[in-house]
């Protein structure tokens, strides 16, 4: 990743001239150099068959977005394979996996169908909760039985080590601040847990967003706790 600047037209001196109407992005990743290659360490760890939790937050603004886009160029270019997903801001509350579902839809396009079937094995019909596409054509609600929940976290996380042994793995999960209970449930599950396969779990969130009572707060700690998680904080620029 590039650790350059290049001036952008309008700016002096640090400064956006007083007649510039409209944002302008830069094509030049600018600065992040200690972070990128922080980033850079755990994917060469998980190439190597060590799963590596990354969280990276920041104020809005600050540039999570463009960090987590330049990640994933660089992980495609070190021949990861990328899923991608992001939580929402929603009135009536966030759907229950959301950004997992986002991340894992393009799979059955992009995987030979008996290879997709070999890597699901018997967790095909709860895994289908995940991708719509393997759903079964029954459509049954969710299982009250509590122990549903921790069996699908276990097949999932077991469907991405398989799906690793044939390349690494770079799974995104933006805007954390924003998941439902059961997306950060599944995300605590799986730091804890995951001994194996080329993964890496790379999660951002808003900072600023985080007041005394919000739900992540408590998720942050344990999985600081944990001591299985590496936190990358983007400072604004000067």
């Amino acid at each position: 990743m590039p650790d350059e600047y290049r001036p952008l037209s309008g700016v002096r001196g640090g400064r956006t001239m007083h007649n510039m109407a409209r944002r302008v992005a830069s094509p030049v990743f600018v600065g992040r150099r200690d972070e990128s290659e922080r980033v850079a360490a755990g994917l060469r760890t998980a190439a190597d068959g060590r799963p590596v939790a990354l969280l990276v937050s920041g104020e809005a603004g600050v540039g999570k977005t463009r960090f987590v886009e330049e990640c994933a160029a660089a992980a495609r270019e070190a021949g990861f394979r990328v899923l991608t997903g992001g939580c929402l801001e929603l009135a009536q509350g966030a759907l229950p996996y959301g950004p997992v579902v986002e991340a894992l839809r393009p799979l059955p396009d992009q995987l030979d169908p008996a290879a997709l079937e070999a890597l699901l094995g018997a967790g095909r019909s709860e895994l289908g909760r995940l991708m719509p596409a393997l759903a079964q054509p029954r459509s049954s609600a969710p299982e009250a039985d509590p122990s549903a929940q921790g069996r699908l976290f276990e097949l999932l996380l077991a469907f991405l080590v398989r799906l690793s042994a044939q390349c690494p793995l770079l799974c995104v999960l933006e805007d954390l601040h924003w998941a439902d209970r059961s997306t950060l449930d599944l995300v605590t599950y799986a730091v804890r847990t995951l001994r194996q396969g080329r993964i890496v779990l790379l999660a951002s969130y808003r900072s600023d967003e985080l007041h005394r009572r919000h739900p992540l707060l408590p998720v942050l700690a344990e999985l600081e706790r944990s001591g299985r998680v590496e936190r990358i904080d983007l400072a604004p620029f000067t």
